[in-house]
This record gives C-alpha cells, sequence and structure tokens, in this order.
C-alpha cells in the first residue's frame, strides 16, 4: 500500500507544497505580494532596486506596476544597464565596468533626470559620470550638465536656464 501523501506547513503560494515537491528556487515567491511590496519600499539604492529585479523578475514587474518611486526614476534603467554589464563581465573575469556615454546622454535626455543623483553615478563609474556647473550674471544663470571622463570636464550634454526653465540639449563633442 502506497502511504498517503503528507501536507507540508501551508504558505501563502497558490497551492500547499507537499514533501515530494522541488524545493523552490525563488524563496521570496513564497512571500505574499503585500510583504514583497514593503521589502522594496525599503529598497533605497538603484543598484539594489536593479539587482532585485534581475534576482527575481517577478519583483521587478511588480514593484513597476505598484509604482514604487525608485523603480520608476529614470536612474533605474541606468542601474539596470550597470548590473547587466556587470554580471556579463563578471562571467568572464574580475573587469571594472564604466557606464556608456550613450547611457549618460540618455539619462540627461530624459526631463526627470536630477543632477542630486551625480554622487551616485560618481560612486558607480568614476571613470565616466555626470557633473554640473552654474555659469552666468545673477538672473542669467545656466545650469550645464556635461560628461566627466575622470576629473576632466567633457562635452556638454544639457543646459538649462534658471530663470526660465528653458533646456537645451547639445549631441557630439561640443
Amino acid at each position: 500500500s502506497i502511504p498517503p501523501r503528507r501536507a507540508v506547513a501551508m504558505s501563502r503560494s497558490p497551492r500547499a507544497r507537499t514533501d515530494d515537491d522541488a524545493p523552490p528556487t525563488d524563496w521570496l515567491g513564497e512571500l505574499p505580494p503585500e510583504l514583497h511590496l514593503r521589502i522594496l519600499e525599503g529598497v533605497d539604492d538603484f543598484s539594489d532596486c536593479a539587482a532585485f529585479s534581475l534576482a527575481s523578475p517577478r519583483l521587478g514587474l511588480l514593484a513597476l506596476r505598484s509604482s514604487l518611486a525608485r523603480f520608476k526614476d529614470p536612474l533605474f534603467a541606468v542601474a539596470m544597464r550597470l548590473q547587466i554589464a556587470q554580471q556579463c563581465v563578471g562571467s568572464v573575469g574580475t573587469v571594472s565596468v564604466t557606464l556608456s556615454e550613450d547611457t549618460l546622454r540618455r539619462y540627461a535626455a530624459d526631463r526627470r533626470a536630477s543632477a542630486d543623483h551625480f554622487p551616485w553615478l560618481a560612486r558607480v563609474s568614476p571613470a565616466l559620470c555626470l557633473s554640473t556647473e552654474l555659469d552666468g550674471p545673477g538672473d542669467n544663470r545656466i545650469d550645464i550638465w556635461r560628461l566627466k571622463r575622470g576629473e576632466e570636464s567633457g562635452a556638454k550634454l544639457r543646459l538649462r536656464s534658471l530663470r526660465s526653465g528653458q533646456v537645451l540639449h547639445y549631441e557630439g563633442e561640443q
């Protein structure tokens, strides 16, 4: 005679697991979505947001659908590109990864981008990041965003008039 199956401790997943089930590959998947959101609300670094999303794509989608601010910020896309590049390079050896000029230009072109995030960019990609400087007299001051290679200030990417709020975007080396 075949012994009856015994149910293992009930989880909040769609069905109860049994002794014969394979162990889950996504332990967070055993938790209810409300708890997932509580965990994700506490993630405050863009690199960590990207790592969570890559480790458990379902969590990343949940965060996006729930409109969690960090996952909607344009810097999240930058962090995702960086995490993916690090994973690709990491499988080959230990080489530091720098953000691409194209990624930084895309970030600077997004109207939601903020100079408040430049320190994070400099921390994760010191060889190529963004810098800001103020120029002009009194009421006609302008905020200039530039590519920054190491300590060298590079091409202008964005210019914003502090008085009118008008923004100009630059392409190329000038």
